[in-house]
C-alpha cells in the first residue's frame, strides 16, 4: 500500500535533496579554481656591463641556484653584452619572445619574468624586487604545485 507524504515532509525531502546538490556544485567548482600550478619558469634578464646584475648573479643569485626551489622551477637566462640591447631578439630565444612583449618600456635589469603554467604572472626590477617580491611569488607557486 502506497502511503501519501504530507506537503511538509516532501518540501523538506526536496529542499534537503536541493542543499545537497547545490553543495556538491559548489565543492566542485571551488575544485576546479583552486588548480595547482603545474610548471613554473623564472626568466633572468640581464647584460654584462650592468654593475646590479652582476651583483645579482654572484651573490643572491648564486644562493638561489643552490637552492630548493631553483631545482622545482624552469631556469632561463636573457644576458646583453650592454644595457641598450637587452630587448633585442638576438638575445631572446624565440620560445621567449612572447612574454618580452609584456615587459614595460621603463623597467630595468636585473629583470625577473616569473611564469607559471605559460602566463606571465610578475614583472619586477631592481635588486631590492628579489626578495621582496620575486622570490616571495616563487616560493607561492611552487607551495601550489
Amino acid at each position: 500500500m502506497l502511503t501519501k507524504f504530507p506537503a511538509s515532509r516532501t518540501a523538506i525531502l526536496a529542499g534537503g535533496g536541493l542543499f545537497i546538490a547545490v553543495f556538491v556544485a559548489l565543492t566542485f567548482i571551488n575544485w576546479m579554481s583552486a588548480k595547482s600550478v603545474k610548471k613554473v619558469m623564472l626568466v633572468y634578464v640581464g647584460a654584462e656591463n650592468c654593475a646590479p646584475c652582476d651583483s645579482w648573479q654572484h651573490n643572491q643569485g648564486m644562493v638561489f641556484r643552490d637552492s630548493e626551489e631553483f631545482s622545482q622551477l624552469d631556469y632561463r637566462e636573457v644576458k646583453s653584452p650592454n644595457l641598450f640591447d637587452v630587448l633585442k631578439d638576438n638575445y631572446w630565444p624565440e620560445d621567449l619572445r612572447v612574454y618580452r612583449q609584456a615587459i614595460r618600456q621603463s623597467a630595468g635589469v636585473p629583470l625577473w619574468l616569473v611564469i607559471a603554467d605559460n602566463h606571465l604572472v610578475m614583472q619586477s626590477s631592481g635588486l631590492t624586487q628579489w626578495q621582496k617580491a620575486v622570490l616571495p611569488k616563487i616560493k607561492s607557486l611552487l607551495q601550489e604545485s
